[in-house]
Protein backbone atom coordinates (compact mmCIF):
# COMPACT_ATOMS: atom_id res chain seq x y z
CA UNK A 1 0.00 0.00 0.00
CA UNK A 2 2.87 2.39 0.74
CA UNK A 3 4.35 1.88 -2.71
CA UNK A 4 0.91 2.46 -4.20
CA UNK A 5 0.61 5.79 -2.29
CA UNK A 6 4.14 6.80 -3.28
CA UNK A 7 3.37 6.07 -6.92
CA UNK A 8 0.16 8.08 -6.70
CA UNK A 9 1.99 10.96 -4.99
CA UNK A 10 4.69 10.97 -7.72
CA UNK A 11 2.06 11.08 -10.46
CA UNK A 12 0.20 13.95 -8.74
CA UNK A 13 3.49 15.80 -8.16
CA UNK A 14 4.48 15.31 -11.82
CA UNK A 15 1.03 16.44 -12.96
CA UNK A 16 1.27 19.57 -10.78
CA UNK A 17 4.53 20.51 -12.51
CA UNK A 18 2.94 19.92 -15.91
CA UNK A 19 -0.12 21.98 -14.95
CA UNK A 20 2.05 24.78 -13.51
CA UNK A 21 4.16 24.84 -16.67
CA UNK A 22 1.06 24.88 -18.87
CA UNK A 23 -0.48 27.72 -16.84
CA UNK A 24 2.74 29.74 -16.99
CA UNK A 25 2.98 29.19 -20.74
CA UNK A 26 -0.65 30.27 -21.14
CA UNK A 27 -0.25 33.41 -19.02
CA UNK A 28 2.83 34.39 -20.99
CA UNK A 29 1.78 33.07 -24.39
CA UNK A 30 -1.70 34.60 -24.63
CA UNK A 31 -0.57 38.25 -24.22
CA UNK A 32 2.38 37.68 -26.57
CA UNK A 33 0.11 36.09 -29.16
CA UNK A 34 -2.44 38.90 -28.75
CA UNK A 35 0.28 41.53 -29.25
CA UNK A 36 1.55 39.69 -32.33
CA UNK A 37 -1.95 39.53 -33.83
CA UNK A 38 -2.58 43.24 -33.19
CA UNK A 39 0.81 44.13 -34.63
CA UNK A 40 0.18 42.02 -37.71
CA UNK A 41 -3.19 43.74 -38.24
CA UNK A 42 -1.52 47.16 -38.05
CA UNK A 43 1.16 46.01 -40.48
CA UNK A 44 -1.49 44.83 -42.95
CA UNK A 45 -3.31 48.20 -42.68
CA UNK A 46 -0.18 49.93 -44.00
CA UNK A 47 -0.42 48.10 -47.29
CA UNK A 48 2.39 46.92 -49.49
CA UNK A 49 5.72 48.75 -49.80
CA UNK A 50 7.40 51.53 -47.88
CA UNK A 51 8.23 51.89 -44.24
CA UNK A 52 5.57 52.46 -41.57
CA UNK A 53 4.44 56.05 -41.17
CA UNK A 54 5.39 56.33 -37.50
CA UNK A 55 8.45 56.86 -35.29
CA UNK A 56 9.88 53.48 -36.28
CA UNK A 57 9.62 54.28 -39.97
CA UNK A 58 11.17 57.65 -39.30
CA UNK A 59 14.07 56.04 -37.40
CA UNK A 60 14.62 53.59 -40.23
CA UNK A 61 14.90 56.56 -42.59
CA UNK A 62 17.22 58.59 -40.32
CA UNK A 63 20.53 57.44 -41.86
CA UNK A 64 19.10 58.10 -45.33
CA UNK A 65 17.93 61.58 -44.34
CA UNK A 66 21.26 62.46 -42.76
CA UNK A 67 23.13 61.16 -45.82
CA UNK A 68 20.87 63.28 -48.05
CA UNK A 69 21.75 66.28 -45.88
CA UNK A 70 25.47 65.56 -46.35
CA UNK A 71 24.96 65.15 -50.10
CA UNK A 72 23.22 68.52 -50.25
CA UNK A 73 26.21 70.09 -48.48
CA UNK A 74 28.58 68.48 -50.98
CA UNK A 75 26.52 69.57 -54.00
CA UNK A 76 26.49 73.16 -52.76
CA UNK A 77 30.24 73.12 -52.08
CA UNK A 78 31.80 70.33 -54.16
CA UNK A 79 35.18 72.06 -54.32
CA UNK A 80 35.44 71.89 -50.52
CA UNK A 81 33.52 68.76 -49.50
CA UNK A 82 33.13 65.15 -50.61
CA UNK A 83 31.63 61.89 -49.37
CA UNK A 84 33.81 58.79 -49.14
CA UNK A 85 34.26 55.72 -46.96
CA UNK A 86 35.04 56.58 -43.36
CA UNK A 87 38.61 56.05 -42.16
CA UNK A 88 37.60 56.29 -38.52
CA UNK A 89 34.54 54.04 -38.68
CA UNK A 90 35.94 51.57 -41.18
CA UNK A 91 32.59 51.08 -42.88
CA UNK A 92 29.91 53.43 -43.99
CA UNK A 93 30.31 56.82 -45.56
CA UNK A 94 31.62 60.01 -44.07
CA UNK A 95 31.89 63.66 -45.00
CA UNK A 96 35.43 64.76 -45.91
CA UNK A 97 37.23 67.93 -46.87
CA UNK A 98 37.96 67.71 -50.59
CA UNK A 99 40.33 70.65 -50.89
CA UNK A 100 43.97 70.93 -49.85
CA UNK A 101 43.66 74.57 -48.91
CA UNK A 102 44.38 75.98 -45.47
CA UNK A 103 42.66 73.81 -42.87
CA UNK A 104 42.54 73.56 -39.12
CA UNK A 105 45.37 71.28 -37.86
CA UNK A 106 42.74 68.89 -36.46
CA UNK A 107 41.48 68.34 -40.01
CA UNK A 108 44.90 67.09 -41.09
CA UNK A 109 45.14 64.86 -38.05
CA UNK A 110 41.66 63.42 -38.77
CA UNK A 111 42.74 62.74 -42.38
CA UNK A 112 40.20 65.39 -43.42
CA UNK A 113 37.23 63.32 -42.19
CA UNK A 114 34.65 65.72 -40.79
CA UNK A 115 31.85 63.42 -39.59
CA UNK A 116 30.47 59.92 -39.88
CA UNK A 117 27.20 58.40 -38.69
CA UNK A 118 26.93 55.09 -36.87
CA UNK A 119 24.40 52.95 -38.71
CA UNK A 120 23.66 50.97 -35.55
CA UNK A 121 22.09 53.83 -33.59
CA UNK A 122 22.21 57.03 -35.67
CA UNK A 123 24.76 58.78 -33.45
CA UNK A 124 27.72 60.47 -35.10
CA UNK A 125 31.28 61.55 -34.37
CA UNK A 126 32.70 64.93 -35.31
CA UNK A 127 35.25 67.54 -34.20
CA UNK A 128 34.12 70.94 -32.97
CA UNK A 129 35.72 74.21 -31.93
CA UNK A 130 36.11 74.40 -28.13
CA UNK A 131 33.23 76.89 -27.70
CA UNK A 132 30.90 74.74 -29.84
CA UNK A 133 31.94 71.54 -28.04
CA UNK A 134 31.22 73.23 -24.71
CA UNK A 135 27.75 74.27 -25.89
CA UNK A 136 26.93 70.76 -27.17
CA UNK A 137 27.98 69.23 -23.85
CA UNK A 138 26.09 71.82 -21.78
CA UNK A 139 22.89 71.29 -23.77
CA UNK A 140 23.15 67.49 -23.52
CA UNK A 141 23.28 66.93 -27.27
CA UNK A 142 26.36 64.72 -27.06
CA UNK A 143 29.32 63.54 -25.04
CA UNK A 144 33.09 63.48 -25.37
CA UNK A 145 34.73 60.56 -27.13
CA UNK A 146 36.32 58.29 -24.45
CA UNK A 147 39.81 59.14 -25.80
CA UNK A 148 39.04 62.84 -26.26
CA UNK A 149 41.67 64.93 -24.49
CA UNK A 150 44.00 61.95 -24.10
CA UNK A 151 44.99 60.50 -27.45
CA UNK A 152 42.46 62.47 -29.50
CA UNK A 153 41.50 66.13 -29.89
CA UNK A 154 39.42 67.41 -26.96
CA UNK A 155 36.66 68.63 -29.27
CA UNK A 156 35.94 65.15 -30.67
CA UNK A 157 32.36 64.42 -29.64
CA UNK A 158 29.71 61.80 -30.17
CA UNK A 159 26.43 63.51 -31.02
CA UNK A 160 23.31 61.63 -29.95
CA UNK A 161 20.93 60.37 -32.61
CA UNK A 162 18.07 62.80 -33.24
CA UNK A 163 14.60 61.65 -32.22
CA UNK A 164 12.54 64.09 -34.24
CA UNK A 165 12.59 66.90 -36.77
CA UNK A 166 13.71 69.51 -34.24
CA UNK A 167 16.64 67.40 -33.06
CA UNK A 168 17.60 66.60 -36.66
CA UNK A 169 17.86 70.35 -37.30
CA UNK A 170 20.12 70.68 -34.24
CA UNK A 171 22.35 67.87 -35.55
CA UNK A 172 22.54 69.62 -38.93
CA UNK A 173 23.62 72.88 -37.26
CA UNK A 174 26.26 70.99 -35.26
CA UNK A 175 27.55 69.31 -38.44
CA UNK A 176 27.78 72.70 -40.18
CA UNK A 177 29.74 74.08 -37.20
CA UNK A 178 32.12 71.12 -37.50
CA UNK A 179 32.62 71.85 -41.21
CA UNK A 180 33.47 75.50 -40.49
CA UNK A 181 35.91 74.44 -37.77
CA UNK A 182 37.66 71.80 -39.87
CA UNK A 183 37.94 74.19 -42.84
CA UNK A 184 39.71 76.62 -40.51
CA UNK A 185 36.93 79.18 -40.69
CA UNK A 186 36.58 79.38 -36.91
CA UNK A 187 38.89 78.48 -34.05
Amino acid sequence: MTSHLQSLFQRVSHNQRVVATALAATFIGVPVLRAAVLDCREYIKIGPGGVPYNVFGWLIQLPVRYHEFLESLVSSSSSQLKIAQSFAEGRGSALFIASDGPLHPVAWWARKEITHMHASDGSLHLNLAPKDAKLVLERGWGQRHPLSGRMLYTGLLMIYAPRGEEELEVVKRIAKASIRFMLGEEA
